[in-house]
Parts: structure tokens; sequence; C-alpha cells
């Protein structure tokens, strides 16, 4: 396989790894809520759900993809326990339960007699019967599941821009359009995503390569791939978000994670809604898998050291994520949304810290970490007393 195709599907791979659930519902959400003021909400969303998960990556792909390499100056169980926190919130408990919540919601509409729970199961048998080879995830989602999405993504993006109506005016001032689009990038979660999709990509690059590539090479084709999906992700962020401001009439009651589906009702008719509804399907498909793929391969190696077999620690993850499906999606963001306005402060702080070690030898510790933590942990304290 050539580099160029190589850097091309694992930069595909990395931006349907990432566009997932929350990438589908927010940054319309977004465009709903700011309105006209949708410009200044984009350049929000861009530092937090395109930026700052880059330099996650950037500083992963520095310690070679290694997340045990990036996180041991916090210490053996710190950075154990952050470890199994991030992967927890991203996989059964928080990220893949939600993506089977925006993945119905898009479904529904056209199968409105479909029970959540019978749905939910059987997008759990999916991503099981997805994730049983683990060598063949990169390959599936960059040559498979991600040009199907972009294709159904890309069609209602340009359907939808061309025929949108001029935003309505909104007393929304600049400052709070960017503070909404900063703190909804936090919902993303692609910080915390950055820190092991990195590493999935790394070994993917390595192994086609082969044992005698040599380290420099490795370094410029895993960020290349990594600015593929970054640039893919920034275009679709901005198409959303201005989609989102352009239909805000039509989304005014419309749940979340069934947004999207409305707009494509309203853009391309009721012909075009099945294409949709299926890439909507497949877009959270792909993000789950992914996740789910991580954790079971945690769970089964670091937590229980390989005393239950893979297919057990498939049966035990995604059973979890069922059962954490049925919360529903607001639920779950706020579950998710009360951890992350603690932790992701601390983790860009610690994204920043290892770049400088890395690249400018500064040699900086563990503590802008827990400084930073202790100071957003202190604040939400705060935030609750008050009200």
């Amino acid at each position: 396989m050539s580099h160029k195709k190589m850097v091309l599907t694992a930069g595909f791979a990395m931006f349907s790894m990432f566009f997932g659930s929350g990438n589908l519902v927010f940054p319309l959400l977004l465009g709903q809520q700011t309105i006209s003021a949708y410009p200044f909400s984009i350049v929000g969303l861009i530092v937090t759900a395109v930026i700052v998960p880059f330099l996650g990556l950037l500083g992963m792909i520095l310690y070679d993809g290694s997340t045990k390499k990036y996180f041991e100056k916090l210490g053996k169980v710190p950075s154990f326990l952050l470890i199994a926190m991030m992967l927890s919130l991203m996989g059964p408990f928080g990220v893949v339960p939600r993506c089977i919540t925006v993945a119905y919601g898009s479904v529904s509409v056209l199968f409105p007699w479909l029970p959540y729970y019978v749905f939910s199961f059987f997008f759990c048998v999916s991503i099981a019967a997805l994730i049983w080879q683990a060598n063949k995830v990169i390959d599936l989602i960059g040559l498979l599941l991600t040009p199907f999405k972009l294709g159904g993504l890309m069609l209602l993006l340009l359907v939808g821009l061309w025929f949108g109506e001029p935003t309505a005016a909104t007393d929304l001032s600049a400052k709070a359009a960017f503070t909404s689009g900063l703190t909804l990038g936090y919902q993303t979660m692609d910080l915390m995503a950055a820190f092991f999709f990195s590493s999935t990509t790394v070994i993917y690059l390595r192994n086609n390569l082969g044992p005698d590539v040599g380290r420099m090479t490795l370094l410029k084709l895993s960020i290349a791939a990594s600015l593929i999906g970054a640039s893919i992700l920034s275009f679709a962020y901005i198409g959303f978000v201005t989609l989102g401001a352009k239909y805000s009439a039509f989304l005014t009651t419309a749940q979340p994670e069934a947004m999207l589906a409305v707009v494509a009702q309203h853009t391309l008719g009721d012909y075009a809604l099945p294409i949709i509804s299926l890439t909507m399907a497949v877009a959270c498909l792909a993000t789950a898998v992914i996740l789910s793929t991580l954790f079971v391969d945690f769970l089964r190696d670091d937590v229980l050291r390989q005393k239950i077999t893979r297919p057990q620690s498939i049966f035990v993850s995604l059973g979890t994520t069922f059962g954490v499906s049925l919360l529903g999606f607001a639920k779950i963001c706020e579950l998710l949304g009360t951890v992350l306005e603690v932790a992701y402060p601390a983790l860009i702080a610690l994204a920043i810290t290892n770049i400088c070690n890395k690249l400018f030898d500064m040699r900086q510790g563990k503590f802008p970490f827990w400084i930073t933590l202790g100071i957003s942990g202190l604040m939400k304290v705060c935030r609750v007393f008050v009200l």
C-alpha cells in the first residue's frame, strides 16, 4: 500500500471516528441556538472540538502513540485511573450509548413504531459483529463506513446550504455565542478521543509500513493523517452550525438527536430521508465501533489481565452499553457534562505540557494538570453552592 493511500485511509478513518453522535447533534444545536451570531459560535466550537483535540493528537504522536508514556508523569495509579475514567466515559458509560440514542433519533423518523430498546439491542449486536476481529477495524471504518458517511453528509450540506433561508436576527452577543461554542465543544469529548484514536492510527501506519520504518517517516505520516481528519472535521462543523442557523425555525420543537433528520426532511424531501437517516446511523456506528474496541481491549488486557477472553469482554462492555443507553440522550449528556466541566481544562493543560516537554525540552511535571484540575473542581463546587 502506498504512503498516500495509507495516509488518506488513516485520515478518513480518524474523521469518521471523531465525527459521531455528539458531532452530528451539537453543531446543529449550536446553530439553532445562536442563529445570526453563529459565526462566533463556530470559532468557539473549532477551538475546543478541533484545535484542542489536535494538540492531543500531536502530543500522542510525539509519544509514539503510547498512552502509557503520555500519562506516566501523573503517577502509575493516577494515570491508570484517568485512562480508565476516559475510556469508560467514551465507551459503555457515555459516548457509545449516546451514539445509540442519536442513531435511533434518525431511524425513528422512518420507523416511529420501532421500540427504542429493540433498536438499542440490535445496534449493540451490530457493534459486536464489527469488532470481533480487532485488526480489521481501521480498514473497515476508513474504506467502507467513511465514504458512505461522507457522501450522505455532503449531499445534505450542499443541498441544505443552497436552499437555506437567511438567518434570523438574535440579541445574543458575540461573546455569548463564542462561549456557547466553546462549551458545547467539550461535549464532543474529542480531546479524550484524541488520546486513543491517535494510538490506533500510529499502530495502523506502523503495521502497514513494516518494522524497518524510520521514526521521522512515521511521525510525518501520522501528522499528515491527523491534519486530514482535522480539516474535514472543521469543514463539517462550519457546515452543520450554518445549517442549524438557517433552519432554526424548523428545529425549535425538535429533539436534539432528531435535528439532522428534520433538516433532511425539509431540504431533500421524504424520498431522500432514508438515505440521510441511514447515513446518521452509520456515522454513529463508526464511532461506536472504535470506542467499543478501545474499551474492550482495555478491560481485557489492562483491568482483568487477560483473565477473560475477548468475546467475554465484548459481552460485558456491550451489555453495559445497552443498559446505559436506556437512560436517553438528555440524561447521558447531563452526566457527561458534569464530569467534563471539571476534567477537560486539566486535560488541556496536560496536552500543552506534554507538547512543550517534547518540542522544547521544558521538563514540566505533573503540577499543571493537578493545579488546573483543582481550580476547575473548586469552581464547579462554588457554582453548585451558589445555585
